[in-house]
Parts: structure tokens; sequence; C-alpha cells
């Protein structure tokens, strides 16, 4: 009796599991622009981007939760077996999920702050090119000056 409980709670957990990682994939698929496979995306995505805030405690985790949701989609007797997925990777997923949503993930921070770095780069040349224009002036003008009057 204590084994097929054992197995109730695995699969129950399981169950959860694999319905909180189509709901992270729907959100990641819908954020990215992709029709299917969006943790595959994004985790591509996040491979990509090395220097992104969260980047090395979030890769690790999707990954391992991408092969947990292959192995329970693909093997048979998987959705009953327990012991690689809990409550906490669960709630992990979902709480992830919201994060994805509301924009403040790993990748959302780091488009961001490149965004930021892209318009302050264009800006700072538009203010260089600028005052290079304002000092060729100036020059032209003093050798007009002095040729005038030398």
């Amino acid at each position: 009796k204590q084994g097929k409980e054992k197995r109730d709670v695995s699969s129950k957990t399981n169950l959860a599991f694999f319905n909180a990682y189509i709901e992270l994939d729907k959100i990641c698929a819908d954020r990215l622009g992709v029709k299917q496979n969006g943790v595959s995306t994004y985790i591509n995505k996040l491979v990509d981007m090395r220097f992104a805030p969260g980047r090395s405690d979030i890769l690790p985790k999707l990954i391992r939760y991408r092969n947990c949701r292959n192995k329970i989609a693909h093997e048979t007797g998987a959705m009953m077996e327990g012991g690689e997925i809990s409550k906490y990777d669960v709630r992990w997923i979902r709480r992830f999920t919201r994060t994805v949503a509301m924009h403040a993930d790993p990748v959302s921070r780091y488009e961001r702050k490149a965004l930021r770095y892209n318009i302050w780069r264009k800006f700072c040349a538009a203010f260089i090119g600028a005052i290079i224009a304002v000092v060729g002036v100036g020059v032209y003008y003093l050798l007009d000056y002095l040729q005038v009057f030398g």
C-alpha cells in the first residue's frame, strides 16, 4: 500500500510539473514569437546571452526541466515514476512562468539593457559628431579671420 501511495504522489507531482511546463512553454513561445518549443528557444537564446543577469542559475534548471519533460512525455511509465521531480520544481516553474510573463526574466532584462546601451551609444556618437562639427566650423572661421587680418 505504501508503494502505491508513493506512486500516486509521484504521478500527481509529475502531472503538475508537466502542466506547469506546458504553461511555461506557451509563455516562452509567445514571448519569443515562435509557435512551439518555447522553452527550447528560450534556452538557446539564453545560451547566446553570456552576460544575461541570472543566466548561471536559470539555464541549468531549464535544461534539466526540459529533459524531465521529454522523459515524461516520451518514455512509457515515466509519469508514474518518482524521484526526479519535487513540489519545489513545480513551484519554481510556476514562479519562472510569472517572471517571463512580466518580462522580468534574464532574457528580457538583457534585452532592455542592450537597448539602453545602444541608445546611449547612438547618443554619444551623435554628440561627438556635433562637437567635431562645431570645432570644425570654429577652426574654419578662425583660419578665415587670420587670413583677413593676417
